[in-house]
């Protein structure tokens, strides 16, 4: 018993799933032929000329995994010869059949084959880019891009089997799998079918499926989906926006099912193709295609049933779910893009962000320790027909998001770029973008539209109110002040306004606010003309409770010194 225990651990671990003499087993077989395929389709991608580490990448993480080697070997061998390469094609022959021989004669630790494949694929390497007349460096360098290949790849397998057991998928594992996927996207290079790509219709699947089955999380395999298409094709980053965007919409719906989801995908790509006339986008027969094998496809092959019951278990009546308040804020987001868009664009996108909000409802508080009291006092310069200057308070998940800019100049113009920057900032942060990613985004957006000139500041503070802790960013912004039992305590950034440069970082920092704390934000209008005098003039002012008044008294403070600029006071009080 002992003997054939061992016997049975050696064989599961060493070559592969060896299957009982005279029976096929089907489901066994079955991998092995898909393996099969995969690595053909894999084994025709060459990111250089002539070198192409995928074939043997899958050959290895089928040793390494537990499959056939051998199958995989057929199938990577046949696409090097089908695409020519016959230098890798004859390299992955001689390789298979040494993996062949130690899967068969020897007892090889998983640990080691790495190993032995590393240096047994740099030797065949060697020889054939000495035989064929090719480059010795790229062909002997792509071994360790197999090794890496296979590390993935064996990784995203194993992360597709605890997906279809119905295991939990560790992070590892996921994005394992959406670099697999994005690697078939990549292999699927320029070929396509009646001007149809089946690269962009395997793309728009898996997102598909990754969105049902994982949720929101299925925005990270849509970029990397996207970014292998993009590297196929040569196209642009609008393929990549567009997957993103479609896959957290489907996500987004995954708790009404299957058929929920697959209308959001199909209404949001068919929408965003229109708009953007075929640039860049999914097609409508490849949105129809990828839509119609999703339908037929029952879903027990790739939604467990534990995971159908978690989905089940949200209460579809209720209004107050995580759900529905964050399709309720990525209804705004697509509001706030229709505005800044305008003609077609607006039109298009606004009925679907109407539709997103009036099917999913509202949000629900969350159980807040503290509370806040703000006060906002606002002069524009002399003379000026609008101010710079604008502000934003807005609650989100149970925090407070308070924010001031200070657009370039004065006027209308330095207005409009200011209360751009606020809005898609606070859009940003409602639909899940951290506050320093969102105001990042913001700076890079911003730089991108503007004329070259335009820029604003950006001054924002985001409290949670469960437990006081505030994250404080600072674009270009002049220094704010927390007031605490009677002592004043400065925050201050040097880092530049938003919009000049593409990859600007605020300066960002963690402050813990106490019951009784108050935050002064203001614009250079206000602490220029206060210059020295501003820790008396903060302390005079705010020696009321009134918030409202006190950022008044600060405002008068600042004209009655001379100030002749817009000049905002944006006061926050917190409490218990």
């Amino acid at each position: 018993m002992e003997e054939l225990t061992r016997k049975l651990e050696t064989g599961s671990i060493a070559g592969g799933q060896k299957k009982k003499a005279g029976r096929l087993s089907f489901s066994l077989l079955v991998p092995d032929v898909v393996f099969m395929l995969f690595s053909a389709l894999v084994a025709s991608f060459s990111p250089f000329d002539g070198v192409s580490p995928f074939g043997t990448a899958c050959m290895i993480a089928a040793w390494y995994s537990g499959f056939d080697p051998v199958m995989s070997c057929i199938g990577a061998s046949a696409g090097y010869f089908l695409s020519g390469n016959y230098a890798f094609g004859s390299a992955c022959l001689v390789m298979g059949g040494c993996i062949f021989l130690a899967v068969r004669y020897m007892n090889v630790k998983r640990i080691y084959r790495l190993l032995i494949s590393f240096s047994l694929e740099c030797v065949l390497n060697l020889i054939a880019a000495l035989v064929f007349k090719k480059s010795v460096i790229l062909f002997v360098g792509s071994a360790t891009v197999s090794v890496l290949g296979a590390v993935v790849i064996s990784n995203g397998i194993k992360g597709v089997r605890a997906s279809v057991r119905g295991k939990r998928v560790s992070d590892t594992e996921f994005m394992t799998m959406s670099a697999l996927a994005g690697l078939i996207a990549l292999s699927f290079g320029t070929f396509s079918i009646l001007g149809q790509s089946p690269g962009v219709v395997f793309a728009a699947l898996t997102v598909l499926f990754f969105a049902y089955r994982f949720g929101v999380p299925a925005v990270a395999a849509a970029v990397a989906l996207g970014a292998g298409r993009m590297l196929a094709t040569g196209g642009d980053m609008h393929f990549i926006a567009v997957l993103a965007s479609t896959a957290l919409i489907a996500a987004s719906v995954r708790s009404l099912g299957k058929w929920a989801t697959l209308i959001s995908f199909a209404a949001i790509t068919c929408a965003i193709t229109f708009i953007l006339e075929g640039n860049g986008v999914i097609g409508y027969f490849e949105c129809a295609a990828a839509g119609l094998i999703f339908a037929l496809v029952p879903s027990k092959l790739y939604m467990p049933g534990n995971v159908k019951d978690e989905l089940k278990a949200v209460p579809r009546g209720s209004r107050n779910t995580e759900l529905e308040k964050r399709v309720g804020k990525l209804s705004e987001l697509l509001d706030g893009l229709a505005k800044a868009y305008g003609g077609e664009t607006e039109e298009l996108l606004r009925p679907v962000a109407r539709s997103l909000k009036m099917s999913l409802g509202a949000s629900r508080e969350k159980s807040e320790r503290f509370h806040t009291e703000y006060g906002v006092s606002s002069v524009r310069k002399r003379g000026s027909a609008e101010s710079g200057d604008s502000t934003l308070v807005k609650t989100v998940d149970g925090c407070a998001l308070f924010a001031l800019s200070d657009g370039m100049g004065t006027g209308g113009e330095a207005g409009r770029e200011s209360r751009a920057a606020l809005t898609l900032l606070g859009d940003l942060i409602s639909v899940g973008f951290t506050p320093d990613d969102a105001a990042n985004a913001v700076n890079g957006l911003l730089f991108r539209t503007g004329t070259g000139d335009m820029y604003a500041t950006l001054d924002a503070v985001f409290v949670d109110l469960s437990d006081g802790i505030a994250r404080v960013i600072k674009h270009g912004a002049p220094p704010s002040l927390v007031m605490r039992g009677g002592r004043i305590f400065t925050l201050s950034g040097s880092s530049l306004p938003i919009g000049i440069i593409e990859c600007a970082e605020g300066e960002s920092r963690t402050v813990g606010l106490k019951d009784g704390d108050t935050v002064i934000l203001m614009s250079d209008g206000v602490s220029d003309a206060l210059g020295g005098d501003i820790y008396s003039a903060v302390t005079e002012a705010f020696g009321s409770p009134d918030t409202e008044k006190a950022a008044e008294r600060l405002l008068d403070a600042a004209a009655a010194r001379g100030g002749d600029d817009d000049m905002t006071v944006l006061a926050v009080r917190i409490s218990r």
